[in-house]
Formats: structure tokens, C-alpha cells, sequence
């Protein structure tokens, strides 16, 4: 931008005030028009309604004309105003709505000129010639020059209708149009000199933006040039420090961590490939390749949490949550491995459950817990594990509390960056790739709260972390989870006939062969597709299937765009979806698409059983 139109205040006619640049004169009107069309339908909205309320002094004043007036009102005037009103929410009514707004007040006035004709001893009607007067002036938005011309035509019309058409005294006519004629005056002066500082608004906003432009253009490219090679020293040196400190400790820990569980799960999988063993010895290796492959799935959703952290990707999903039920199932959830370790583990609710309804983050709320118990398990050979929370203020403070082996002081800070497992010398071996309360960290800041831990070597550790306390009542909890259900498609009471069908939608093998033999005894008639395109397929000869496990990630088609497609015929079909992915928000996407339900992937038998029994109540 080189130029500014309008740089002086003499760049518009004198009389009509239109800006002599074209440029100018189109810009003001779309500026006029934009901030005018609020104003301009509100008070057609009170014209239109006054008009009309009107009509019952036509009753009560001259009864001998009121059905003509009311003729006038109803079937000229108030037609023509609401028409007007309609028709401006329709885009072509910009380019002439000025026009449109002249003929509205010479059609109003020229209704009212006709009764003060008519019952000239009655100054009522006067009056509300005056009223129009004021309102082609001062409230429609008419510009100056429409004003006018809409004005003096009115009182040209009164005039002439008078002189030749009514028995009005002259001399009533005369004193009537100095009356008018005032109005028509004052209207006109007061009319221009809004429009002209209107005008000089809009050219001095204009220079302002303009130069505000030229200053602001100057400044950023001065900042940008200094931002950006203090950016890029900046980045450079905190990249290098980073990377020096944490990729010895990131490759060893992943090396360790990694190597470990998987020289379980291919070193005892070899075992029962070739070696003759008791059903005994089977059992305890296969217990040792599934904890190997938990603790190989625990490591890889830190990483992808901590990849998430670290791209800044991490957002609040607030919904309704009961702590106190998400505690328990905390509690439930470790109770074996504590029970295992002889550990005594218990868990302190301070408030009652219809207090404990509070509006957060379920999912990382959950993570947060799980990561501090599993570290205090890990942590603590004997002893006790306790965790709860109490309510201060508007906060509630949640702590783990364990005795076992403690944190020395000058590593309590420290705990809290990722990879630090790696750097405490002299530690005890434990599990672990060091991510857990560097997510909490992220997790407990992201939802508003802090977390800190209260420490002695050898003594023991207390986690504490708050988050805000908004608690919302049982019956709003209900409400908002109908209303964030209308999505999910509601499944009907289902009879089950005689041949239980699935349909297995999966384009990896050993999934689908997973599946295939979790599901051999459930089902009578099983499907495979491997597209989305297939089960749609499938679906068009086979409309009775009662249930599709419905993979996510498919070529051709993905399984949320398939089940769309369903769910536009069939509203009854089970669909839940499976995924590989593990990245939170997947549940929302799929329920949102359609989908019942929703099972993370490596599917276990006893979720797969959960599904068949929640929804047919069927049993493998």
C-alpha cells in the first residue's frame, strides 16, 4: 500500500457530500451499510409496529374514516415497510437499499398526508407527519441527500393534495407547511452535518489505519529481523545443551528399555516353541511374555504422550467426572500387584459422591493417578501405599503416599523432566523409560493445577497435584451426558436369532486372525473385509450381521467414513471401533462418526467378551 485516498477534507461535493474518489464512495457505503443494517431493521421493526398500533386512534378519533385509514395502514404502508424488512436479508438488498428506503418514507408519509387531508381540524395526524419527519432524518439511516428528497416530496404531496383535492382552509395549509417546512429544514441541516462527520470519520480513520500501517510495517520488520536471528541463536544453543544432556541418557534408557521386555516376550516364546514343558511351566511363560508386552505397550504410549507434550498437541477435553469413582477405579485397577508385592494399599475419599461430581480432564485425570501409583509400586518393597485427596478452597489437593525408598532433596525438582530415570546414579534398577511424572507434570498444568512431591531417602515419598474445583450437580450431569450422547447411535434391545453374526473389518492379518479365534465360539457366521469399500460391500448382501468389529485405519476407505455410510441406512447394527493408534480423542472421533463403542488395540479377550455381553448378552 503507497496511497491514501482522500488526503484532504475538501475531496467531497458540497452539497450531496459524496467523496469525489470513487475508491472512497464505495468504501463508505460498504462501511455505511455495514454499520447502518442493524439500526435500520430494528427501526423498521418500530416503524412497521407503530404504524399499525396507531390504527386504533382512528377508532376513537374520526370512526367515519377508520376503515379507509385502516386501508392505508394495512394495505399500503405496513405491506410495504415489512416487504422492505424481508427482503433486506437477501444479498441484493446492499445495492439498493437506499432507494428501497426513500420509497418506504414517501409511501409512510404520503399515508399520513392523506388523512391530515382528510381531517384537517385533527392535529393528531399532524403529529404524525412530524414523526415521519423525524424518522427519515434521524432513525431509518436514509443519507442526507435521500432524506431531503424523501422529506420534500412528502410535503410536496400534502400540499398539493390539499390545495386540490380537500376543502383545507388556505390559511390551515398555510400555517401547516410552515409547521413542515421547519421540520424539513432542521431534518436537512441536522442530516448533513451527521453525514459529514460521518465522512470525516471515515477519512480520518482511514489516514489513522493508514498510518498506523506504515508504523507497525516499520516495527515488525525491525522485531521480526532481531526476533528471529534471536530465535535462531536462542534454538541453536537450547537444542545443543538439550541434546547434549539427553541423548546419552534417551538412547541408553530406550535401549534398556525396549531390549528388556522383548528378550521376554522372543526368549520365553522360543522356550515354548522348542522345548517339552508341563502345563505348569507353559503357564508361567506365557505370564512372562503378556507382562513383557504390557510393559512394551506402557513404554510406547509414553512416548507417544510425551511426543504429544513436546509438540505442544496436548488439549483439556472437560467433561462431567466423579473423582470419587475414578479413585476406585485406580484402586481396583493396582489392588493385584499390591496385593501381589504384600503391600497394605488403600485409598481416603473425602467428599461424598453427589460433592465428588466435578467438571475436568477424565482421561488425563486418570493418567495422573496411574502414573503415581505405578511409580510408588515400583518404588516400595514393603510397607503401605495410600492415596486420596482433600478439598482446600476451590482446589482440590490429591496426594500418593508410599514408604518407600525415598528421593534425595537435590533430585526433587529434577524428577520432573523427561528421561531424568536415566540420569540418578547409583539408583535401584526399576522398569521404566522415565516419562511418567514428566506427563503428570504436563497433564496437572494443563488442566490448571500444580504437582509437587514431599520427600526423605529412605523414608518414603508423598506426591501431591491440584486441580480446580468445579463441581456441578447430579441432575446437570445428566443432562449434559444426554446431550452429549445425541450423537451416538442408540442401540435397540436386540433378539438374537439363531445365527449371530460379526463382521471382522481389519487389513492386518494377525489382527484379523486374533479376532477370528477370540470370536470362534461366539459367533455362528463370522465376515472378514479388508476396506471399508468391502464392508460396505458385505453389508449390502448381508443386512442382518448383528455386530462389526471395524478397524479404523483401512485402505480404499477408513473405517470412520464406512461407518458414516452405515449409520445413513442402518441405526441398528452394532459397530465398535478398534484402533492401533491409542492417541486420546480417538474414542470421541469414533462415537462421533457412529460407532457404539470403542477397544484400543492389543484387544484383549475379556474386552472383546464385555463388548458381546453389553450389547446381546452373549457369552464365549
Amino acid at each position: 500500500m503507497n496511497r491514501t485516498s482522500g488526503n484532504n477534507d475538501n475531496n467531497y461535493n458540497r452539497f450531496t457530500l459524496a467523496f469525489t474518489d470513487k475508491v472512497d464512495e464505495e468504501s463508505f457505503k460498504l462501511v455505511y451499510f455495514s454499520n447502518s443494517l442493524f439500526q435500520f431493521r430494528f427501526s423498521f421493526v418500530v416503524v412497521t409496529l407503530l404504524y399499525g398500533v396507531f390504527a386504533f386512534l382512528d377508532n376513537r378519533i374520526v370512526p367515519e374514516y377508520a376503515e379507509l385509514f385502516h386501508v392505508i395502514r394495512f394495505y399500503f404502508v405496513v405491506p410495504v415497510l415489512t416487504f422492505t424488512l424481508i427482503y433486506s436479508f437477501w444479498r441484493g438488498f446492499e445495492k439498493n437499499w437506499q432507494l428501497l428506503l426513500v420509497l418506504c418514507a414517501i409511501v409512510g408519509g404520503s399515508g399520513i398526508a392523506v388523512m391530515t387531508m382528510l381531517v384537517p381540524d385533527n392535529y393528531t395526524y399532524y403529529a404524525g407527519m412530524m414523526l415521519i419527519f423525524s424518522a427519515n432524518y434521524f432513525f431509518i439511516r436514509l443519507r442526507f441527500v435521500y432524506a431531503t428528497i424523501a422529506g420534500w416530496l412528502i410535503l410536496l404531496i400534502y400540499t398539493t393534495g390539499a390545495f386540490f383535492f380537500t376543502s383545507t382552509p388556505e390559511d390551515l395549509i398555510t400555517s401547516n407547511n410552515f409547521f413542515f417546512i421547519s421540520a424539513n429544514l432542521i431534518g436537512m441541516f441536522a442530516a448533513y452535518h451527521i453525514e459529514l462527520y460521518d465522512r470525516r470519520n471515515f477519512i480520518l480513520n482511514k489516514k489513522l489505519d493508514f498510518e498506523k500501517f506504515q508504523v507497525e510495517e516499520i516495527n515488525r520488520n525491525l522485531e521480526e529481523i532481531v526476533k528471529e536471528r534471536t530465535k535462531d541463536l536462542l534454538k541453536a544453543m537450547e537444542k545443543a545443551q538439550e541434546s547434549d544432556r539427553l541423548k546419552t541418557a534417551f538412547l541408553a534408557n530406550m535401549s534398556h528399555e525396549i531390549r528388556t521386555p522383548m528378550n521376554g516376550i522372543l526368549g520365553f516364546t522360543q522356550l515354548l516353541k522348542f522345548t517339552e514343558l508341563d502345563s505348569k511351566q507353559q503357564h508361567e511363560y506365557i505370564e512372562i511374555i503378556e507382562k513383557s508386552g504390557a510393559r512394551m505397550l506402557n513404554i510406547i504410549n509414553d512416548i507417544i504422550d510425551i511426543s504429544k507434550i513436546e509438540a505442544g498437541l496436548i488439549t483439556c477435553r472437560i467433561s462431567p467426572t466423579n473423582i470419587n469413582e475414578q479413585l476406585r477405579h485406580v484402586f481396583s485397577f493396582f489392588r493385584p500387584q499390591a496385593i501381589e508385592r504384600n503391600l497394605n494399599f488403600s485409598h481416603t475419599p473425602t467428599l461424598p459422591d453427589i460433592e465428588a461430581w466435578i467438571e475436568t480432564d477424565t482421561e488425563k485425570f486418570f493418567a495422573i493417578f496411574s502414573n503415581l501409583v505405578k511409580n510408588a509400586l515400583k518404588f516400595c518393597d514393603e510397607g503401605s501405599i495410600e492415596f486420596g485427596y482433600i478439598k482446600k478452597g476451590d482446589v482440590l489437593e490429591f496426594y500418593v503416599k508410599d514408604t518407600g525408598i525415598g528421593i534425595p532433596e537435590e533430585r526433587q525438582q529434577a524428577i520432573f523432566e523427561r528421561f531424568i530415570q536415566a540420569d540418578i546414579e547409583d539408583r535401584r534398577a526399576a522398569q521404566g523409560a522415565g516419562l511418567g511424572l514428566s506427563i503428570a507434570k504436563a497433564y496437572t498444568e494443563c488442566m490448571g493445577g500444580n504437582i509437587w512431591v514431599k520427600s526423605k531417602e529412605g523414608s518414603g515419598s508423598v506426591f501431591y497435584f491440584t486441580i480446580p474445583y468445579k463441581p456441578i450437580s447430579r441432575t446437570i450431569i445428566v443432562d449434559e451426558n444426554s446431550l452429549n450422547n445425541n450423537s451416538i447411535v442408540k442401540v435397540k434391545d436386540k433378539k438374537l436369532s439363531k445365527k449371530f453374526k460379526v463382521l471382522v473389518a481389519e487389513d492386518d492379518e494377525v489382527s484379523e486372525k486374533l479376532l477370528k479365534i477370540i470370536l470362534a465360539k461366539c459367533t455362528d457366521i463370522l465376515f472378514t473385509a479388508g476396506s471399508g469399500t468391502e464392508v460396505l460391500e458385505i453389508l449390502s448382501h448381508h443386512q442382518d450381521i448383528d455386530l462389526i468389529f471395524m478397524d479404523i485405519q483401512m485402505p480404499e476407505m477408513n473405517g470412520l467414513e464406512a461407518t458414516r455410510r452405515i449409520r445413513e441406512t442402518n441405526k441398528d447394527i452394532v459397530i465398535v471401533a478398534q484402533t492401533a493408534f491409542g492417541m486420546s480423542g480417538d474414542r470421541e472421533k469414533a462415537i462421533d462418526a457412529g460407532c457404539n463403542d470403542y477397544i484400543s488395540k492389543p484387544l484383549k479377550k475379556e474386552e472383546v467378551q464385555a463388548i458381546l455381553t453389553k450389547y446381546f448378552s452373549k457369552n464365549c
